[in-house]
């Protein structure tokens, strides 16, 4: 049940394969500044500074947001609004199987493109392949743990359009409150873990930290990797907990 769940999610992906695109989008603008930079400024070691503490982890964290919420917040309302759920339900779909399924879905698209930036990053920047393995392993981690909030989030909303106006400043407060901090304190030359234990309620805030570790910006990490892990780990049970108890395949009082 769980593969023809995830095979269905990546056929109906390919048929709404612009939208797909359209999320992708702000990753891809800044990869594309980033190649600009680097060709136009004469000091490179000024242009790889740059792009490894602003341009890379930044496409890192709207892609995996892009894909684990604003994406799957949107198929879900949108499931809603046109009552597909409504026919599910009268199937024998199990809600668990429908969220491990879905996930395998997400999980394959976000690692195609995952493999796709990380390679034209590695051409552009020469980046080891051990820092590259440890980016995508927490990449991943960080994706399947905030995987489980787009049906915590998807249960309040029933209308794709609120979705749309909702997402747009949950973007800017977990983009924004990780990557400015940090681009202030590396201008400055002052290490951004000194604005962490501001920002710990932000999964993005690990993202972020590994990212610039692996690619020597920072000397460590805030904290332990497994320490990160665990936290991870406890997130992503939490909210998968809240998903199974919010979100509903058929509102109460809906008839099929």
């Amino acid at each position: 049940m769980v593969m023809h769940i995830a095979r269905f999610y990546l056929l109906e992906q390919w048929r709404n394969k612009w939208t797909v695109i359209g999320n992708i989008m702000a990753p891809m603008i800044f990869l594309a500044f980033a190649l600009v930079l680097r060709s136009t400024i004469e000091d490179k070691a000024t242009a790889d500074l740059i792009i490894k503490s602003q341009f890379l982890p930044f496409s890192l964290l709207i892609l995996i947001f892009s894909l684990a919420l604003s994406l799957n917040v949107l198929l879900l309302s949108e499931k809603k609004e046109d009552g597909t759920f409504l026919l599910l339900k009268r199937t024998d779909l199990k809600m668990n199987s429908y969220l491990i399924g879905t996930a395998a879905g997400i999980f394959i698209i976000f690692n195609f493109f995952l493999v796709f930036f990380l390679a034209c990053y590695e051409l552009m920047l020469g980046i080891g392949a051990g820092a590259l393995i440890s980016i995508a392993l927490f990449a991943n981690v960080t994706l399947l743990c905030l995987y489980p909030a787009s049906y915590v989030l998807a249960s309040f909303f029933k209308k794709s359009k609120k979705v749309v106006a909702f997402l747009t400043p949950i973007t800017l407060l977990l983009m924004f409150s990780i990557t400015m901090p940090s681009m202030l304190a590396m201008t400055q030359g002052q290490n951004p873990q000194m604005y962490y234990k501001f920002l710990f309620w932000n999964p993005m805030m690990i993202m972020n930290d590994i990212a610039l570790f692996e690619l020597n910006m920072i000397e460590g990490t805030w904290l332990p990797t497994y320490q990160y892990l665990l936290i991870l780990i406890g997130l992503c049970a939490a909210l998968w907990f809240a998903a199974l108890k919010t979100f509903k395949i058929a509102d109460r009082g809906e008839r099929i």
